[in-house]
């Protein structure tokens, strides 16, 4: 009786132990970009351009669905998902415009956007964790970093409990204009992104016509209107 007690006593230690190691364990941010089969995202995309040198400017606004379609092995033997982006048409129906990719582990989260892979997240998320967007394409660096962790957010008649953001860190100077950023949502995915490649520059016609500065650039930006799964 003695010994059933001390291992009855023994057990719910160890029970209790376990429970409080889960309880403890840190939360990595996985949940910032999940992924599963007939999860979908709506956004509304507004995106504008402009080159003053060639007086051409224009915009569009359209509704944008991506949708994960599949679960396969890529050649890497990762798990990776499939993605559907599709574009609502005149008639109301979603069309597909092109086909993504992307994969996610206990490190990092990426998305191959029409063949350019980048690293999307890099876990654990934290405040100030820093890498570089573009260090799996041959575009030039763009260093990238967490900011606003676990704060909520609110766009697109959605409000979102926990959210991170990420943000390039260089600054734009008098001539160039680079800003990269993504808000996720916890258990959603990518919620916001606002993107803007600019160039601007003076031009100095033959004098009495006065200096111009003349801009060229691309605008974009996302923000989800719904979510669910199919």
């Amino acid at each position: 009786m003695k010994h059933t007690l001390i291992f009855v006593v023994s057990a719910i230690a160890a029970l209790s132990s376990c429970k409080k190691e889960e309880a403890m364990q840190p939360d990595l941010g996985y949940g910032y970009f999940p992924r599963s089969v007939g999860a979908w995202i709506e956004y509304q995309v507004d995106s504008s351009w402009r080159d003053d040198g060639a007086a051409v400017q224009g915009s569009v606004s359209y509704r944008l669905k991506e949708k994960v379609v599949e679960q396969y092995t890529d050649p890497a033997g990762r798990t990776a998902w499939r993605i559907h982006r599709s574009v609502l048409d005149a008639d109301s129906n979603w069309v597909v415009r092109d086909v993504w990719t992307s994969t996610v582990d206990e490190n990092a989260a990426e998305v191959s956007e029409e063949n350019h892979r980048r690293l999307k997240l890099s876990f654990p998320v934290r405040d100030g964790r820093r890498w570089d967007l573009n260090v799996y394409n041959i575009e030039d660096e763009l260093e990238v970093a967490f900011r606003e962790v676990g704060l909520p957010w609110s766009g697109g008649g959605l409000s979102h409990g926990a959210t991170v953001l990420v943000k390039n860190t260089v600054p734009p100077n008098l001539v160039d204009t680079v800003v990269h950023e993504e808000r996720y949502s916890q258990d959603i995915g990518l919620v916001h992104k606002r993107w803007v490649v600019s160039n601007s520059q003076w031009h100095y016609p033959p004098p009495p016509a006065p200096a111009q500065l003349r801009i060229r650039g691309n605008y974009l930006t996302m923000v989800a209107v719904a979510h669910g799964t199919d």
